[in-house]
Protein backbone atom coordinates (compact mmCIF):
# COMPACT_ATOMS: atom_id res chain seq x y z
CA UNK A 1 0.00 0.00 0.00
CA UNK A 2 2.82 2.38 0.82
CA UNK A 3 4.47 1.78 -2.54
CA UNK A 4 1.14 2.42 -4.25
CA UNK A 5 0.72 5.71 -2.39
CA UNK A 6 4.25 6.75 -3.31
CA UNK A 7 3.60 5.96 -7.00
CA UNK A 8 0.46 8.07 -6.88
CA UNK A 9 2.37 10.93 -5.29
CA UNK A 10 5.12 10.80 -7.89
CA UNK A 11 2.57 10.63 -10.68
CA UNK A 12 0.86 13.74 -9.36
CA UNK A 13 4.19 15.50 -9.16
CA UNK A 14 4.82 14.86 -12.84
CA UNK A 15 1.71 16.88 -13.72
CA UNK A 16 1.66 20.62 -14.24
CA UNK A 17 -0.36 21.89 -11.29
CA UNK A 18 -1.84 25.35 -11.05
CA UNK A 19 -1.00 27.00 -7.74
CA UNK A 20 -3.90 27.00 -5.27
CA UNK A 21 -2.81 30.12 -3.36
CA UNK A 22 -1.37 33.34 -4.73
CA UNK A 23 1.86 34.81 -3.41
CA UNK A 24 1.50 37.01 -0.34
CA UNK A 25 3.54 39.56 1.57
CA UNK A 26 5.17 38.09 4.68
CA UNK A 27 6.10 40.09 7.73
CA UNK A 28 6.53 37.66 10.61
CA UNK A 29 10.12 36.68 11.23
CA UNK A 30 11.71 33.26 10.87
CA UNK A 31 14.01 32.23 13.72
CA UNK A 32 16.79 29.72 13.21
CA UNK A 33 20.18 28.44 14.30
CA UNK A 34 23.05 29.73 12.18
CA UNK A 35 26.82 29.69 12.72
CA UNK A 36 26.48 28.68 16.36
CA UNK A 37 23.95 31.38 17.27
CA UNK A 38 20.29 32.31 17.11
CA UNK A 39 19.28 34.50 14.17
CA UNK A 40 16.15 36.34 13.03
CA UNK A 41 15.31 36.38 9.32
CA UNK A 42 13.05 38.93 7.64
CA UNK A 43 11.68 37.20 4.53
CA UNK A 44 10.18 40.36 3.14
CA UNK A 45 13.47 42.25 3.06
CA UNK A 46 15.90 39.32 2.77
CA UNK A 47 17.72 40.42 5.90
CA UNK A 48 19.22 38.50 8.83
CA UNK A 49 19.81 39.75 12.39
CA UNK A 50 22.04 37.94 14.87
CA UNK A 51 20.36 37.65 18.29
CA UNK A 52 22.97 35.74 20.35
CA UNK A 53 26.74 35.98 20.23
CA UNK A 54 28.29 33.08 22.17
CA UNK A 55 28.78 30.79 19.15
CA UNK A 56 27.58 27.70 21.03
CA UNK A 57 23.77 27.83 20.95
CA UNK A 58 21.27 25.18 19.89
CA UNK A 59 17.67 25.82 18.98
CA UNK A 60 15.22 27.42 18.78
CA UNK A 61 12.08 25.66 20.03
CA UNK A 62 8.85 27.64 19.59
CA UNK A 63 6.13 27.58 22.26
CA UNK A 64 2.73 26.27 21.06
CA UNK A 65 1.20 29.76 21.40
CA UNK A 66 3.99 31.26 19.28
CA UNK A 67 5.13 33.80 21.87
CA UNK A 68 8.44 32.47 23.16
CA UNK A 69 11.53 30.56 22.07
CA UNK A 70 13.55 28.16 24.20
CA UNK A 71 17.13 27.24 23.37
CA UNK A 72 20.33 25.79 24.84
CA UNK A 73 23.74 27.39 25.32
CA UNK A 74 26.85 25.32 26.07
CA UNK A 75 28.23 26.35 29.48
CA UNK A 76 31.28 28.61 29.45
CA UNK A 77 33.08 26.55 32.11
CA UNK A 78 32.80 23.42 29.98
CA UNK A 79 34.03 25.27 26.88
CA UNK A 80 37.13 26.38 28.76
CA UNK A 81 37.90 22.78 29.71
CA UNK A 82 37.05 21.46 26.27
CA UNK A 83 39.39 23.90 24.55
CA UNK A 84 42.13 22.99 27.05
CA UNK A 85 41.59 19.26 26.49
CA UNK A 86 40.46 18.62 30.07
CA UNK A 87 36.68 18.26 29.52
CA UNK A 88 34.91 15.20 30.87
CA UNK A 89 33.30 14.48 27.47
CA UNK A 90 34.49 14.77 23.89
CA UNK A 91 31.09 14.01 22.35
CA UNK A 92 27.47 13.37 23.22
CA UNK A 93 25.51 16.07 25.02
CA UNK A 94 27.52 19.02 26.37
CA UNK A 95 26.63 20.73 29.67
CA UNK A 96 24.21 23.48 28.75
CA UNK A 97 22.15 26.34 30.13
CA UNK A 98 18.52 26.91 29.14
CA UNK A 99 17.29 30.30 27.93
CA UNK A 100 13.89 31.64 26.88
CA UNK A 101 13.39 34.62 24.56
CA UNK A 102 10.14 36.61 24.45
CA UNK A 103 9.41 37.33 20.78
CA UNK A 104 7.45 40.53 21.39
CA UNK A 105 10.17 42.22 23.42
CA UNK A 106 13.23 40.18 22.38
CA UNK A 107 14.22 39.91 26.04
CA UNK A 108 16.15 36.88 27.28
CA UNK A 109 15.58 34.98 30.54
CA UNK A 110 18.01 32.42 31.96
CA UNK A 111 15.90 29.44 33.05
CA UNK A 112 18.57 26.96 34.16
CA UNK A 113 22.30 27.52 34.73
CA UNK A 114 25.16 25.41 36.14
CA UNK A 115 24.88 26.47 39.78
CA UNK A 116 25.29 23.45 42.06
CA UNK A 117 26.82 21.19 39.41
CA UNK A 118 30.14 19.37 39.72
CA UNK A 119 33.06 20.13 37.41
CA UNK A 120 31.41 17.93 34.74
CA UNK A 121 28.38 20.23 34.64
CA UNK A 122 24.69 19.49 34.12
CA UNK A 123 23.99 17.65 30.88
CA UNK A 124 20.55 18.73 29.71
CA UNK A 125 18.20 17.50 27.04
CA UNK A 126 16.49 19.90 24.68
CA UNK A 127 13.62 21.48 26.65
CA UNK A 128 10.05 20.85 25.51
CA UNK A 129 7.01 23.08 25.96
CA UNK A 130 3.81 21.95 27.64
CA UNK A 131 0.76 22.03 25.32
CA UNK A 132 -0.50 25.18 27.08
CA UNK A 133 2.90 26.96 26.72
CA UNK A 134 3.12 27.58 30.46
CA UNK A 135 5.90 25.13 31.36
CA UNK A 136 9.20 23.76 30.11
CA UNK A 137 10.47 20.25 30.82
CA UNK A 138 13.92 18.73 30.38
CA UNK A 139 16.05 15.83 31.57
CA UNK A 140 19.17 16.67 33.54
CA UNK A 141 22.22 14.70 34.71
CA UNK A 142 25.43 15.52 36.57
CA UNK A 143 27.62 12.57 35.43
CA UNK A 144 30.13 12.98 38.28
CA UNK A 145 27.39 12.72 40.89
CA UNK A 146 24.59 10.62 39.40
CA UNK A 147 24.46 7.20 37.78
CA UNK A 148 23.01 7.06 34.27
CA UNK A 149 19.90 5.37 35.67
CA UNK A 150 19.18 8.37 37.92
CA UNK A 151 18.59 11.29 35.55
CA UNK A 152 16.26 14.02 36.80
CA UNK A 153 13.16 15.28 34.99
CA UNK A 154 12.69 18.97 35.71
CA UNK A 155 9.63 21.13 35.00
CA UNK A 156 9.85 24.95 35.10
CA UNK A 157 6.78 27.20 35.34
CA UNK A 158 7.39 30.18 33.05
CA UNK A 159 4.94 32.51 34.82
CA UNK A 160 5.94 31.81 38.44
CA UNK A 161 9.58 30.81 37.93
CA UNK A 162 9.07 27.76 40.15
CA UNK A 163 10.85 24.51 39.30
CA UNK A 164 9.54 21.05 40.14
CA UNK A 165 11.38 17.71 40.02
CA UNK A 166 8.90 15.28 38.45
CA UNK A 167 11.29 12.34 38.69
CA UNK A 168 14.76 11.94 40.17
CA UNK A 169 15.66 8.47 38.84
CA UNK A 170 14.99 8.09 35.13
CA UNK A 171 17.14 5.52 33.34
CA UNK A 172 19.06 6.86 30.34
CA UNK A 173 19.43 3.36 28.90
CA UNK A 174 22.40 2.23 26.83
CA UNK A 175 25.19 4.84 26.87
CA UNK A 176 28.95 5.02 26.36
CA UNK A 177 31.53 7.41 27.79
CA UNK A 178 29.91 10.29 25.92
CA UNK A 179 26.40 10.44 27.31
CA UNK A 180 23.60 11.39 24.93
CA UNK A 181 20.55 12.93 26.61
CA UNK A 182 17.24 11.72 25.13
CA UNK A 183 14.68 13.64 23.10
CA UNK A 184 11.40 14.47 24.80
CA UNK A 185 7.98 15.21 23.30
CA UNK A 186 5.22 16.78 25.41
CA UNK A 187 1.65 16.27 24.26
CA UNK A 188 -1.78 15.93 25.79
CA UNK A 189 -0.91 12.36 26.77
CA UNK A 190 2.14 13.43 28.78
CA UNK A 191 5.89 13.71 28.28
CA UNK A 192 7.05 10.94 25.95
CA UNK A 193 10.53 9.49 25.47
CA UNK A 194 12.17 6.39 24.00
CA UNK A 195 14.35 4.11 26.13
CA UNK A 196 16.84 1.56 24.77
CA UNK A 197 17.74 -0.98 27.43
CA UNK A 198 19.29 -4.46 27.51
CA UNK A 199 16.85 -6.45 29.61
CA UNK A 200 18.97 -9.61 29.55
CA UNK A 201 22.80 -9.54 29.50
CA UNK A 202 24.28 -10.54 26.15
CA UNK A 203 21.02 -10.10 24.25
CA UNK A 204 19.91 -7.41 21.83
CA UNK A 205 18.62 -4.26 23.57
CA UNK A 206 14.88 -3.74 23.68
CA UNK A 207 13.09 -0.51 22.89
CA UNK A 208 10.48 1.00 25.21
CA UNK A 209 8.33 4.12 25.13
CA UNK A 210 7.67 5.93 28.38
CA UNK A 211 4.91 8.41 29.19
CA UNK A 212 5.35 10.68 32.21
CA UNK A 213 2.42 12.63 33.61
CA UNK A 214 3.40 16.32 33.46
CA UNK A 215 1.56 17.08 36.70
CA UNK A 216 2.22 14.06 38.93
CA UNK A 217 5.33 12.44 37.45
CA UNK A 218 3.52 9.09 37.19
CA UNK A 219 5.33 6.87 34.66
CA UNK A 220 3.77 4.41 32.21
CA UNK A 221 6.01 2.20 30.06
CA UNK A 222 5.30 -0.01 27.04
CA UNK A 223 7.62 -2.51 25.37
CA UNK A 224 7.55 -1.81 21.63
CA UNK A 225 8.78 -5.30 20.75
CA UNK A 226 11.51 -3.76 18.58
CA UNK A 227 15.26 -3.88 18.77
CA UNK A 228 17.08 -0.58 19.14
CA UNK A 229 19.99 -1.88 17.04
CA UNK A 230 18.12 -3.17 13.97
CA UNK A 231 16.79 -1.24 10.99
CA UNK A 232 13.20 -1.74 12.13
CA UNK A 233 13.76 0.50 15.13
CA UNK A 234 11.87 3.76 15.74
CA UNK A 235 13.48 6.49 13.66
CA UNK A 236 11.36 9.35 14.98
CA UNK A 237 8.34 9.91 17.21
CA UNK A 238 5.87 12.80 17.38
CA UNK A 239 2.53 13.65 18.98
CA UNK A 240 -0.31 13.74 16.45
CA UNK A 241 -4.00 14.55 16.40
CA UNK A 242 -5.59 11.30 15.24
CA UNK A 243 -9.39 11.37 14.93
CA UNK A 244 -9.62 14.02 17.64
CA UNK A 245 -7.35 12.21 20.11
CA UNK A 246 -3.73 12.90 21.00
CA UNK A 247 -1.64 9.84 20.05
CA UNK A 248 2.08 9.16 19.67
CA UNK A 249 3.18 8.46 16.09
CA UNK A 250 6.24 6.23 15.60
CA UNK A 251 8.19 6.13 12.34
CA UNK A 252 9.44 2.58 11.70
CA UNK A 253 11.34 2.01 8.46
CA UNK A 254 9.16 3.65 5.79
CA UNK A 255 5.85 3.51 7.65
CA UNK A 256 4.23 5.08 10.72
CA UNK A 257 2.33 3.58 13.62
CA UNK A 258 0.16 5.35 16.19
CA UNK A 259 0.36 4.32 19.83
CA UNK A 260 -2.35 4.97 22.40
CA UNK A 261 -0.66 6.38 25.54
CA UNK A 262 -3.40 4.92 27.77
CA UNK A 263 -3.27 1.23 26.87
CA UNK A 264 -0.26 0.96 24.51
CA UNK A 265 -2.34 -0.33 21.59
CA UNK A 266 -0.86 0.33 18.14
CA UNK A 267 -2.17 0.70 14.59
CA UNK A 268 -0.32 1.22 11.34
CA UNK A 269 -1.14 4.44 9.50
CA UNK A 270 -1.82 4.15 5.78
CA UNK A 271 -0.52 7.69 5.19
CA UNK A 272 2.30 9.66 6.84
CA UNK A 273 1.31 12.30 9.40
CA UNK A 274 0.99 15.85 8.09
CA UNK A 275 2.45 19.04 9.52
CA UNK A 276 0.13 22.07 9.49
CA UNK A 277 -0.45 25.43 11.15
CA UNK A 278 -2.23 25.38 14.48
CA UNK A 279 -5.76 26.74 14.16
CA UNK A 280 -5.71 27.29 10.39
CA UNK A 281 -7.87 25.32 8.00
CA UNK A 282 -7.52 25.29 4.23
CA UNK A 283 -3.78 26.03 4.27
CA UNK A 284 -0.97 23.73 3.14
CA UNK A 285 -0.16 20.51 4.93
CA UNK A 286 3.42 19.27 4.65
CA UNK A 287 3.97 15.52 4.18
CA UNK A 288 7.23 13.67 5.03
CA UNK A 289 7.42 10.80 2.54
CA UNK A 290 10.03 8.07 3.14
CA UNK A 291 12.03 7.21 0.00
CA UNK A 292 14.62 4.40 -0.12
CA UNK A 293 18.21 5.42 -0.77
CA UNK A 294 21.37 3.60 -1.88
CA UNK A 295 22.46 2.99 1.73
CA UNK A 296 19.55 0.63 2.46
CA UNK A 297 17.92 3.41 4.46
CA UNK A 298 15.19 5.99 3.90
CA UNK A 299 15.43 9.69 3.18
CA UNK A 300 12.57 12.10 3.81
CA UNK A 301 11.22 13.98 0.81
CA UNK A 302 8.92 16.80 1.85
CA UNK A 303 5.77 17.39 -0.19
CA UNK A 304 2.98 19.92 0.35
CA UNK A 305 -0.69 19.42 -0.33
CA UNK A 306 -3.41 22.00 -0.79
CA UNK A 307 -6.82 20.77 -1.81
CA UNK A 308 -6.35 18.23 -4.58
CA UNK A 309 -2.90 19.52 -5.54
CA UNK A 310 0.41 18.00 -4.48
CA UNK A 311 3.68 19.94 -4.71
CA UNK A 312 7.35 19.07 -4.44
CA UNK A 313 8.81 21.64 -2.04
CA UNK A 314 12.38 20.82 -3.06
CA UNK A 315 13.38 19.92 0.50
CA UNK A 316 14.91 16.55 1.39
CA UNK A 317 16.21 15.50 4.82
CA UNK A 318 17.52 12.36 6.53
CA UNK A 319 15.02 12.57 9.42
CA UNK A 320 11.80 14.18 10.65
CA UNK A 321 13.16 15.29 14.04
CA UNK A 322 13.66 18.87 15.19
CA UNK A 323 16.99 19.32 13.39
CA UNK A 324 15.27 18.82 10.04
CA UNK A 325 11.68 19.91 10.66
CA UNK A 326 10.53 22.61 8.22
CA UNK A 327 8.63 25.69 9.37
CA UNK A 328 5.34 27.02 7.95
CA UNK A 329 4.36 30.66 7.51
CA UNK A 330 1.56 32.17 9.64
CA UNK A 331 -0.92 32.11 6.76
CA UNK A 332 0.01 28.60 5.66
CA UNK A 333 1.18 29.37 2.12
CA UNK A 334 4.94 29.08 2.59
CA UNK A 335 7.54 26.92 4.29
CA UNK A 336 11.19 27.35 5.26
CA UNK A 337 13.95 24.99 6.32
CA UNK A 338 17.58 24.82 7.34
CA UNK A 339 19.63 24.05 4.26
CA UNK A 340 23.11 23.56 5.68
CA UNK A 341 24.66 26.95 4.98
CA UNK A 342 21.50 29.06 4.68
CA UNK A 343 17.75 29.17 5.20
CA UNK A 344 15.66 28.21 2.18
CA UNK A 345 12.00 29.02 1.58
CA UNK A 346 9.31 27.75 -0.77
CA UNK A 347 6.01 29.36 -1.74
CA UNK A 348 2.97 27.37 -2.80
CA UNK A 349 2.71 29.56 -5.91
CA UNK A 350 6.04 28.14 -7.11
CA UNK A 351 6.66 24.72 -8.60
CA UNK A 352 9.90 24.60 -6.62
CA UNK A 353 12.12 27.39 -5.36
CA UNK A 354 14.76 28.25 -2.80
CA UNK A 355 16.08 31.53 -1.48
CA UNK A 356 19.24 31.96 0.58
CA UNK A 357 18.88 34.41 3.46
CA UNK A 358 22.13 34.16 5.39
CA UNK A 359 25.86 33.76 5.12
CA UNK A 360 27.31 31.22 2.72
CA UNK A 361 29.68 30.10 5.47
CA UNK A 362 28.91 26.57 6.59
CA UNK A 363 27.08 26.35 9.91
CA UNK A 364 28.60 24.39 12.77
CA UNK A 365 26.59 21.38 13.86
CA UNK A 366 29.30 19.61 15.82
CA UNK A 367 30.07 18.95 19.45
CA UNK A 368 29.98 20.91 21.73
CA UNK A 369 27.07 22.81 20.15
CA UNK A 370 23.81 21.41 21.56
CA UNK A 371 21.03 20.32 19.25
CA UNK A 372 18.68 21.16 17.65
CA UNK A 373 19.86 23.05 14.60
CA UNK A 374 16.33 24.11 13.80
CA UNK A 375 14.11 26.73 12.18
CA UNK A 376 10.72 27.99 13.40
CA UNK A 377 8.15 30.38 11.99
CA UNK A 378 4.60 29.93 13.31
CA UNK A 379 3.05 27.34 15.67
CA UNK A 380 2.44 23.99 13.97
CA UNK A 381 0.89 20.64 14.82
CA UNK A 382 0.82 17.13 13.37
CA UNK A 383 -2.40 15.53 12.14
CA UNK A 384 -3.28 12.26 10.44
CA UNK A 385 -5.71 11.53 7.62
CA UNK A 386 -7.42 9.05 9.97
CA UNK A 387 -6.70 6.07 7.71
CA UNK A 388 -5.23 2.99 9.41
CA UNK A 389 -4.54 -0.52 8.17
CA UNK A 390 -7.74 -2.55 8.29
CA UNK A 391 -9.97 0.44 9.01
CA UNK A 392 -11.83 2.86 6.70
CA UNK A 393 -10.72 6.42 6.13
CA UNK A 394 -12.36 8.76 8.62
CA UNK A 395 -15.29 10.75 7.31
CA UNK A 396 -15.17 13.33 10.09
CA UNK A 397 -14.84 16.32 7.80
CA UNK A 398 -17.82 15.21 5.73
CA UNK A 399 -19.98 14.37 8.74
CA UNK A 400 -19.26 17.64 10.56
CA UNK A 401 -19.72 20.74 8.45
CA UNK A 402 -17.59 23.18 10.44
CA UNK A 403 -13.81 22.82 10.45
CA UNK A 404 -12.62 22.32 14.06
CA UNK A 405 -10.45 25.26 15.14
CA UNK A 406 -9.77 24.38 18.78
CA UNK A 407 -7.61 21.77 20.50
CA UNK A 408 -6.97 20.41 23.98
CA UNK A 409 -4.98 22.69 26.27
CA UNK A 410 -6.45 25.90 24.83
CA UNK A 411 -9.12 28.17 26.24
CA UNK A 412 -12.33 29.16 24.45
CA UNK A 413 -14.84 31.97 24.94
CA UNK A 414 -18.56 31.65 24.29
CA UNK A 415 -19.53 33.71 21.25
CA UNK A 416 -21.74 36.81 21.66
CA UNK A 417 -25.52 36.22 21.68
CA UNK A 418 -24.99 32.51 22.40
CA UNK A 419 -26.05 30.47 25.41
CA UNK A 420 -24.04 27.25 25.32
CA UNK A 421 -25.38 23.89 26.47
CA UNK A 422 -22.99 21.64 28.39
CA UNK A 423 -23.84 17.95 28.07
CA UNK A 424 -22.79 14.75 29.82
CA UNK A 425 -21.16 13.27 26.69
CA UNK A 426 -20.23 14.14 23.11
CA UNK A 427 -23.68 13.76 21.54
CA UNK A 428 -26.96 15.62 21.20
CA UNK A 429 -28.60 12.93 23.35
CA UNK A 430 -26.27 13.60 26.27
CA UNK A 431 -27.97 14.92 29.38
CA UNK A 432 -27.87 18.70 29.74
CA UNK A 433 -25.70 19.53 32.76
CA UNK A 434 -26.10 23.31 32.56
CA UNK A 435 -25.67 26.33 30.33
CA UNK A 436 -22.90 28.90 29.89
CA UNK A 437 -23.65 32.48 28.89
CA UNK A 438 -21.96 34.56 26.16
CA UNK A 439 -18.51 35.85 27.09
CA UNK A 440 -17.74 33.04 29.53
CA UNK A 441 -14.29 31.46 29.27
CA UNK A 442 -13.90 27.67 29.23
CA UNK A 443 -10.79 25.47 29.31
CA UNK A 444 -10.58 22.62 26.78
CA UNK A 445 -9.57 19.25 28.16
CA UNK A 446 -10.07 16.99 25.12
CA UNK A 447 -11.43 16.91 21.57
CA UNK A 448 -12.49 17.45 18.93
CA UNK A 449 -14.77 14.43 18.48
CA UNK A 450 -17.19 14.42 15.54
CA UNK A 451 -20.66 13.13 16.44
CA UNK A 452 -24.22 13.96 15.39
CA UNK A 453 -22.92 16.56 12.92
CA UNK A 454 -20.96 18.61 15.48
CA UNK A 455 -17.39 18.74 16.73
CA UNK A 456 -17.42 18.24 20.50
CA UNK A 457 -14.95 19.29 23.18
CA UNK A 458 -14.60 18.34 26.83
CA UNK A 459 -14.71 21.75 28.57
CA UNK A 460 -14.73 23.06 32.11
CA UNK A 461 -14.62 26.13 34.32
CA UNK A 462 -14.95 26.68 38.07
CA UNK A 463 -18.66 25.87 38.01
CA UNK A 464 -19.29 23.28 35.31
CA UNK A 465 -17.63 20.47 33.37
CA UNK A 466 -18.92 18.44 30.43
CA UNK A 467 -19.10 18.39 26.63
CA UNK A 468 -19.95 21.23 24.26
CA UNK A 469 -20.35 21.48 20.51
CA UNK A 470 -18.05 23.98 18.78
CA UNK A 471 -20.78 25.32 16.55
CA UNK A 472 -23.46 24.64 13.98
CA UNK A 473 -23.51 26.84 10.88
CA UNK A 474 -21.46 29.36 12.88
CA UNK A 475 -18.95 29.05 15.71
CA UNK A 476 -20.34 29.10 19.24
CA UNK A 477 -16.90 28.64 20.83
CA UNK A 478 -14.04 30.96 19.82
CA UNK A 479 -10.33 30.68 20.58
CA UNK A 480 -9.55 32.80 23.64
CA UNK A 481 -6.34 34.56 24.54
CA UNK A 482 -6.60 36.96 27.48
CA UNK A 483 -5.12 40.36 26.58
CA UNK A 484 -5.14 42.82 29.46
CA UNK A 485 -6.73 45.82 27.70
CA UNK A 486 -8.96 44.23 25.06
CA UNK A 487 -12.69 43.44 24.98
CA UNK A 488 -13.84 39.79 24.72
CA UNK A 489 -13.16 38.49 21.23
CA UNK A 490 -15.92 38.09 18.64
CA UNK A 491 -13.71 36.76 15.83
CA UNK A 492 -11.91 33.61 14.79
CA UNK A 493 -10.02 32.08 11.87
CA UNK A 494 -11.82 32.20 8.52
CA UNK A 495 -14.28 34.96 9.46
CA UNK A 496 -14.86 38.07 7.39
CA UNK A 497 -14.61 41.31 9.37
CA UNK A 498 -14.93 45.04 8.85
CA UNK A 499 -14.16 48.26 10.72
CA UNK A 500 -16.60 49.30 13.44
CA UNK A 501 -18.41 52.66 13.24
CA UNK A 502 -16.83 55.32 11.05
CA UNK A 503 -13.22 54.90 12.12
CA UNK A 504 -10.13 54.03 10.02
CA UNK A 505 -7.87 51.24 11.30
CA UNK A 506 -4.24 50.64 10.34
CA UNK A 507 -2.89 47.33 9.12
CA UNK A 508 0.54 46.83 10.69
CA UNK A 509 3.48 44.60 9.83
CA UNK A 510 3.38 42.80 13.20
CA UNK A 511 1.25 42.47 16.33
CA UNK A 512 1.93 45.82 18.00
CA UNK A 513 2.65 49.47 17.39
CA UNK A 514 6.30 49.66 18.47
CA UNK A 515 8.88 48.84 15.79
CA UNK A 516 6.17 47.95 13.26
CA UNK A 517 5.22 49.53 9.94
CA UNK A 518 1.80 50.70 8.79
CA UNK A 519 1.16 48.73 5.60
CA UNK A 520 -2.32 50.03 4.75
CA UNK A 521 -5.49 51.39 6.31
CA UNK A 522 -9.07 50.07 6.12
CA UNK A 523 -12.26 52.05 6.68
CA UNK A 524 -15.81 51.19 7.65
CA UNK A 525 -17.51 49.07 5.01
CA UNK A 526 -14.26 47.57 3.70
CA UNK A 527 -14.06 43.84 4.40
CA UNK A 528 -11.03 41.68 5.18
CA UNK A 529 -10.38 38.06 6.15
CA UNK A 530 -9.11 36.74 9.48
CA UNK A 531 -6.34 34.32 8.48
CA UNK A 532 -5.30 32.81 11.81
CA UNK A 533 -5.65 32.92 15.58
CA UNK A 534 -4.95 36.13 17.56
CA UNK A 535 -2.10 37.00 19.87
CA UNK A 536 -1.51 39.68 22.49
CA UNK A 537 0.73 42.60 21.60
CA UNK A 538 2.07 45.65 23.35
CA UNK A 539 -0.29 47.65 25.61
CA UNK A 540 -2.46 44.57 26.16
CA UNK A 541 -4.21 44.68 22.78
CA UNK A 542 -5.41 41.58 20.93
CA UNK A 543 -4.14 41.46 17.35
CA UNK A 544 -5.50 39.38 14.47
CA UNK A 545 -3.58 38.41 11.31
CA UNK A 546 -5.69 39.52 8.34
CA UNK A 547 -5.71 39.67 4.55
CA UNK A 548 -7.10 42.74 2.73
CA UNK A 549 -6.88 42.39 -1.05
CA UNK A 550 -3.15 41.66 -1.59
CA UNK A 551 -2.05 43.03 1.80
CA UNK A 552 -1.42 40.76 4.79
CA UNK A 553 -0.75 42.16 8.23
CA UNK A 554 -2.14 42.64 11.73
CA UNK A 555 -5.12 44.61 13.12
CA UNK A 556 -6.00 45.23 16.78
CA UNK A 557 -9.54 44.15 17.74
CA UNK A 558 -10.16 47.02 20.15
CA UNK A 559 -9.25 48.55 23.47
CA UNK A 560 -10.85 48.38 26.91
CA UNK A 561 -14.56 47.85 26.13
CA UNK A 562 -14.48 49.44 22.66
CA UNK A 563 -14.32 47.37 19.46
CA UNK A 564 -12.43 48.69 16.44
CA UNK A 565 -13.33 45.79 14.16
CA UNK A 566 -16.34 43.47 14.08
CA UNK A 567 -17.52 40.32 12.28
CA UNK A 568 -19.54 40.71 9.08
CA UNK A 569 -22.98 39.16 9.48
CA UNK A 570 -23.63 36.11 7.29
Amino acid sequence: MKQLLLRIMLALLSMTLAPAVTAQTFNQNVYAYMLGDLWKFDLENDSATQLTHTGYNGGPVLSPNGRKLAYLTTSEAFLTGWEAGTAAQTGGTPPANIWVMDLATETFTLIADQNGASAAGYLRSLPVWSPDSRRLAWMELDPQVQAIDAAVLQVHDIETGLRTTLSSSLDLGIQDNNIQMPSLRWGDGGIARLLSRAVHPGEEPDLFVQFINGDTGELTQFDLGLSASHNNTVRDFIWVNHLGASQLALQIQDYWEILNPVDGSRSRLLDPPRLKNRGISGAIQVIPASVANSLDDWDIHWYATSGANLYNTGYDSPRVNRNYLPAISPDGTRMAWHNGDHISSWNISLAEGNRALASDASHRQTFPIPEPVSVVWAPTEWVTTGAVLGAPVSQLSAACALTPLLSAGQQAIVSPDVTLRIRSDSSTTGAELGRVEAGAVLSIQAGPICADGYHWYAVYNDELAGWSAEGGGEYWLLYHVACSDSPPTRLTTGMTATVSGDRIVNIRSAAGTADTQVLWAVAAGEEFSITSLPQCGAAGLRWYPIRFDQVTGWIAEGQSEEYWIEPVAN
